[in-house]
Order: C-alpha cells, then structure tokens, then sequence
C-alpha cells in the first residue's frame, strides 16, 4: 500500500469537523483498495474502452467514461486529436455536479479516481473544491485536466452522445 493510499484512507476515518466534504483523487488501483465506507462517495473514471473499476460496496457512486485529452489546447498532437471524440462533455459535467449535489449529508468524502490519479480525477477534485469550497490537498492536484476543470465550473463546448449509455 502506498504512503499516498495509507494517507487517504486515515483521513477518510477522520471525518471533518466542520461540515465541509472532503475530495481525494487517486488512481484506479487505490480507489479499488478503499474500505467500503457508509460516508465516502465514489466518482468513477475510466479510459473508452475499458472495463469498470471495482468499486461496488460503495452507496453511492457515479461512473464516467472519457479520454484524457485537453481538447481546448490550441497545441493537440495528433493522438489527443484522435480521442477528441470520446473527451470530457458539458453533459457529463452535469451529471457529476447532480450527483454530487444529491449526496445525502452523511456523507463527508468524496472520492474520485481514474486511471493513474493525476489528471482527470485530479481536475475533478479540483472543480469541486472550487465550487462547492471542498476541503482538497491542492498540491496532490498540479497536473489537473484544464478542460476537464473548465467544463466542470460550467463553462463549455456543445454535448456529445455517448456509447452505452455512459456519460
């Protein structure tokens, strides 16, 4: 278990004092390591294409499936430009905010993995720290999604459909 792992699961049981949820980003391996907490929520995040993370146990628990690309950089190499099509949507953003918004006030952590833990699940992490003041170790986010943040604070490009009913 990594000193990361071992930090966020003793923060999870210390829950916060002040009402105030706490948000964590891992990767997928950590996130499937979790002790099934009744007060930890789960946001998670795959690549297309490949299979759910092993997150059942949890209550609550929302699932999004979409490429790490940075589509609103002016500098796309060729292969962001190919997964252009499977990239973070509005539709998706507003998925997660309602999930997050429903959760009952029971629970005071909210967890969000994708596959290594530093993009996608970081500027997630990041997004609702800044919109709903969560409590976050910003320094565990420096390599953020900048689209994935944007569309999450509400600003956005148009809706795309998506296969199998994900988001």
């Amino acid at each position: 278990m990594t000193l990361r792992l071992k930090g966020v699961i003793a923060a999870l049981y210390r829950r916060p004092d002040d009402g105030i949820r706490q948000v964590f980003a891992l990767s997928r391996d950590e996130a499937e390591r979790l002790p099934r907490l009744p007060w930890v929520a789960i946001i998670s995040i795959i690549a297309p294409g490949r299979h759910p993370a092993n997150v059942d146990g949890f209550e609550h628990v929302v699932r999004a499936s979409f490429a790490d690309v940075d589509f609103l950089s002016p500098n796309l190499s060729q292969r962001a430009r190919a997964s252009l099509g499977e990239a973070f949507t509005v539709e998706q953003a507003q998925v997660i905010r309602r999930f997050v918004e429903s959760l009952p006030s029971d629970v005071t952590s909210v967890v969000i993995h994708c596959e290594g833990g530093y993009s996608r699940s970081c500027a997630v992490a990041l997004a609702l720290h800044r919109l709903y003041g969560y409590h976050v170790v910003l320094r565990r986010l420096a390599q953020t999604n900048p689209s994935v943040v944007i569309l999450m604070m509400g600003e956005g490009r148009p809706q795309r459909k998506t296969r199998r009913g994900q988001v």
